[in-house]
């Protein structure tokens, strides 16, 4: 469930805080199809959430998700 570009998305959005998913796909070298479904999975394992606003959908860390980027402390 964790690989390599899940677990990048979680530090980028930890990092800026809030991402949209074309931004995501940008710094990750997806495309934003790819993106998005990184997105949905890491929401439905709650560690991140998505707002649709306008055009766009941006990407925050849940409190959870602030917790696993941290290690777990």
């Amino acid at each position: 469930m964790f690989g390599r570009t899940r677990a990048a998305v979680i530090r980028l959005v930890g990092a800026d805080g809030e991402l949209t998913t074309g931004t995501l796909a940008a710094r990750l070298g997806v495309s934003a199809a790819s993106a998005s479904q990184h997105a949905t999975a890491l929401r439905g394992a709650g560690l991140l959430t998505s707002e649709r606003r306008g055009k766009t959908v941006h990407h925050a860390l849940t409190p959870l998700g602030e917790r696993f980027l941290r290690g777990g402390e």
